[in-house]
């Protein structure tokens, strides 16, 4: 294939996206599949427990596919799309809103579920929302809870900046006591 095919493909990728909603949404749950990400960060912060828990949703993608993220932006009306830190060529589409992470994307893979590991990934964060939700974390032991699961996404945790140990260990540290 030369240059001018590829260039040619990549022009009409924009066209072969399905017109019909349902298609739609299935062609981005299946997008999401290869290119999004559930996650949930556990850092620092000055709050009750010295730590918090910030959930979010992301889809990746080069800058000349960016459309197909404003495609995610148009669907689920809200979130954001920005230049991926670091990689000058990649963007992000991300809804890191509690609100909106819970009225929207949770009931669209309900609806449109995934496969695979990313199946997991989404059932592990759906139970973090819901706990989060019902403020299970306001509590020193519904919070260790609530980490445990979120070490147990995404390959246990494995590109994590902390380790589940170190954060057990804080807590366990904190003023406060595990009930």
């Amino acid at each position: 294939m030369s240059i001018s095919d590829n260039t040619l493909i990549a022009g009409n990728q924009q066209e072969r996206v399905p017109k019909e909603l349902e298609n739609l949404h299935y062609y981005l749950a299946g997008f999401v599949d290869g290119e999004g990400s559930f996650s949930i960060s556990v850092h620092h912060h000055p709050s009750r427990f010295g730590w918090v828990i910030d959930p979010m949703f992301q889809v990746y993608q080069h800058k000349d596919n960016a459309f197909i993220l404003y495609l995610f932006k148009k669907m689920f009306q809200c979130g954001y799309v920005s230049k991926k830190g670091g990689s000058p060529n990649c963007y992000v589409y991300c809804i890191d809103n509690m609100q909106q992470l819970t009225a929207k994307v949770i009931p669209f893979f309900e609806r449109y579920p995934l496969v695979g590991e990313k199946y997991n990934n989404f059932l592990l964060f759906k139970e973090v929302m819901l706990r989060l939700s019902q403020r299970k974390h306001f509590v020193k032991q519904g919070f260790v809870e609530i980490v445990k699961l979120c070490f147990k996404m995404n390959r246990n945790g494995k590109y994590r900046k902390y380790t589940l140990e170190t954060i057990l260990k804080s807590l366990e540290q904190s003023s406060e006591t595990i009930r």
